[in-house]
C-alpha cells in the first residue's frame, strides 16, 4: 500500500443511522482522538471473528489507548464496506488491517 498525499478518514456507523469518525490516516501517521500516533506507537494488533462473525480489530498503543473496529461497522470516507455474510470481513478491514500490522 502506499499512502503518499492520501487522507483517509474511517467512521463506524452506529445503530446504522449515523457514522462517527474515530481514525484518519495521513503520510505522517495516524490521528486517533486528536493525538498523532506513529507505527513506533503500536504495543499490539489482535484481530478476532470470521466464519459468520464480524471481524474485529484491536490496536494497543504504547500510551494504554485502545482502538477497537468492528468490521460490519466500519466506513472509509463516508463510504460503507460491504462486509461478506460468511467471512464477516471486507475490504476496508483488511486494508486497515494491512496498514496496522506493517
Amino acid at each position: 500500500m502506499y499512502w503518499v498525499n492520501m487522507e483517509k478518514v474511517y467512521s463506524l456507523r452506529h445503530l446504522g443511522i449515523f457514522s462517527k469518525p474515530f481514525l484518519t490516516i495521513k503520510e505522517d501517521g495516524f490521528y486517533y482522538k486528536g493525538k498523532r500516533y506513529t507505527h513506533e506507537d503500536i504495543k499490539r494488533v489482535n484481530v478476532s471473528g470470521g466464519g459468520g462473525q464480524p471481524c474485529r480489530m484491536g490496536v494497543k498503543l504504547n500510551d494504554g489507548k485502545l482502538i477497537l473496529v468492528n468490521a460490519s461497522a466500519l466506513e472509509l470516507n463516508g463510504v460503507k464496506a460491504k462486509t461478506g455474510f460468511f467471512s464477516g470481513n471486507n475490504e476496508i478491514f483488511e486494508e486497515l488491517k494491512c496498514y496496522f500490522e506493517k
